[in-house]
């Protein structure tokens, strides 16, 4: 259980991260990349846990570098493709009121 509370820490960490970086970020909420980091992160070590990885004499490694993977490159998805359509939707509708 203490393993899967570090995941979720180090993806949600991961996702403030993308957040700060992130230009558009203006558009949506602090806590959306986080979020979308935790949940990549956690599903994919629940995955990599039932399948085996990580029990026994396996690279157990894998089952704390994959999530943190995942959750970097989930943050950095979403902040793309969010970011980018809500700010180009807020930018129009200020343009239809200023008109």
């Amino acid at each position: 259980m203490v393993e899967f509370i570090l995941v979720a820490l180090g993806a949600a960490a991961a996702g403030f991260v993308v957040w700060a970086v992130d230009r558009n970020r203006a558009s949506y909420g602090v806590l959306l990349m986080p979020a979308a980091a935790v949940v990549a992160a956690v599903l994919l070590r629940v995955v990599l846990l039932s399948a085996g990885v990580g029990f026994g004499t396996g690279p157990g490694f894998l089952t704390w570098l994959l999530p943190a993977a995942a959750a970097i490159v989930a943050a950095a998805a979403a902040a793309w493709f969010i970011g980018r359509r809500r700010a180009a939707a807020d930018l129009a509708r200020l343009t239809a009121i200023l008109r």
